[in-house]
This record gives C-alpha cells, structure tokens and sequence, in this order.
C-alpha cells in the first residue's frame, strides 16, 4: 500500500521575492473582505484581491503549441494580511505593495495560491 496523506510531509515554495521582482510590487486593490481564521482564532486581519499590473517575468514557451505564454498581467489573485484589522485604509483602484510573507501560513495546494502577509502598503490614488 503507498503511503497516504504525504501532502502533510511535502512542501512547495512560493518565490515570493521574484514575484515581487516581476511585478514591481505593485497591484491594484480590486476588493477587500474581514478574515478570520476557524481553525486559529488568533489569525484575523483581511482578504483582499489584487490585479497584476506589470509582469516582466519571462515564462517560457508552451511546448504542446509552441507559443510564448502569457504573463499574469490584468490577472487577479488574493491575498490574505494577517494585521488584527478587519479593513484596510484603501479604496478600489489604490495601489498595493505587499509587506513580509509569513511562510509558515502561506500554502500552495494543487495550482491554488494561500497567501499570506504581515502588512502591506497602500499607495491612494490621485483623484
């Protein structure tokens, strides 16, 4: 019989200086929503959806069509900033820069990104 449950005793890493370093660090708030934690209840802060809008990373070529994929510009991900606060002090369209990564909370199952930041950055938008 093969072994079972090795996902608890794997571990894949999210290259979050790199990311940072193709996106400029610079992400539009898309939405933000309180978070707390069921499992720790200690762990509230919020949720929120940033898109990407500069990526300079360089990712290859499709080998089944040959093509040159796609960057993750216009794409959207989440993040989850674990400050104590249930808001942000921004709007839709201010731009974010995440802070420190906490690795230890941040989990990557399957193509799906858990995310998780001490602080970020709001940079309000010129109105």
């Amino acid at each position: 019989m093969p072994l079972q449950n090795t996902w608890l005793l794997t571990h894949t890493v999210f290259d979050d200086p790199k990311f940072k370093a193709n996106t400029n660090n610079q992400f539009v708030l898309v939405s933000q929503r309180p978070y707390a934690s069921k499992k720790n209840p200690q762990d509230i802060g919020v949720s929120v959806t940033l898109q990407v809008v500069k990526d300079t990373g360089d990712y290859g070529i499709d080998k089944k069509t040959g093509l040159k994929r796609d960057n993750n510009v216009l794409n959207t991900f989440d993040v989850t900033v674990l400050n104590g606060a249930q808001r942000l002090d921004a709007q839709k369209g201010d731009i974010i820069r995440l802070g420190e990564m906490i690795v230890e909370k941040t989990f990557i199952i399957g193509f799906d990104l858990i995310l998780r930041y001490k602080d970020v950055q709001v940079i309000k938008r010129a109105k």
